[in-house]
This record gives structure tokens, sequence and C-alpha cells, in this order.
């Protein structure tokens, strides 16, 4: 017996080209989800100093400062990752009932189009949950510069 990649080795070519281009996008992705959280995440710290220093001033520690925004930061990836997925589900459904078809590499007939969502179970709960843990990490640094405000300066700031 011999499997269809011994057969054909065009196959496992233009598998590995397409696993080297999405991983290529998912890192571009998480980049950017990285980028996007952080500043979100600055501009809320910015936009609450007073907030942090009253909240300091009536006794509130450093850690649970740090805890509200890093919490803050991980809700944002779970509604993102939620919101993301929801809508791949609904791209998929949309784009398997097109009827697309397309004509893979060294063929010369299209096939139809077709996207298994439900196939690729983990792979989905394991980007959702990645995509948690980069919006998580991303909030690290503007939680430590609130959890790092002066009492004086932050209740001072207008």
């Amino acid at each position: 017996m011999r499997d269809y990649q011994e057969i054909n080795a065009y196959y496992g070519q233009t598998l590995n080209f397409f696993k080297s281009m999405f991983s290529f996008i998912a890192v571009l992705i998480g980049v950017v989800v990285l980028f996007t959280v952080s500043n979100t995440m600055g501009m809320s710290v910015m936009e609450r100093i007073d907030e942090i220093g009253t909240a300091r001033a009536l006794g509130l520690r450093r850690g649970r400062i740090r805890a509200q925004f890093l919490l803050e930061g991980s809700m944002l990836g779970v509604l993102g990752a939620s919101l993301g997925t929801a809508l791949a589900f609904a791209a998929a459904a949309a784009i398997n009932s097109a009827g697309l078809t397309w004509t893979p590499p060294g063929d010369a007939h299209a096939i139809p189009l077709k996207l298994y969502m439900l196939g690729s179970v983990d792979i989905i709960a394991a980007v959702w949950v990645a995509l948690i843990l980069v919006a998580t990490i991303a909030a690290f640094v503007p939680a430590n510069r609130a959890a790092r405000l002066a009492i004086v300066d932050a209740l001072r700031h207008v």
C-alpha cells in the first residue's frame, strides 16, 4: 500500500506551501492583535489616570490595579476571539453556499470550494486561546504603567 503523497509528490509540496503561507499569516495577525490591544490598553490607562489615583489613595494596592487592567485585556481577547470565530463560521457558511470553485495547481478542471470548519475544532480552539493569551500579554505593559503611577501625580492629573 502507498499513500497519496507517495503517488503524487506535488500534493505534499502544495500542502507544505499552504502550511507555510498560513503560518506566516497567523504570525502577522498575532502581531497586529498584540499592537492593537497594547494601544487600546495604553489609551485606557491614560484616560483613567485620575480614577487610578483615587483608587490608590483609598488603599487599593498596585497588584489589584495591575490585575484590573490584565483582566480587561483578557476580556478584550475573549470578546475579539469569540466574535472572530463567529464571523469565520458565518463566512464559511456563505462561501460553502455560494457554489464557488477553484482549480488546484497542476490540475486542469475546477473542483468545488468547501470550507470544513467543524473538522478542525482543535485548531480553532487553539487559535482562540492563543488570541486571548496574546491580548493578555499585550495588556501587561500598560497594566504595569498604571500600577506604577505615583498617587500624588495621578491625583494631580487633569
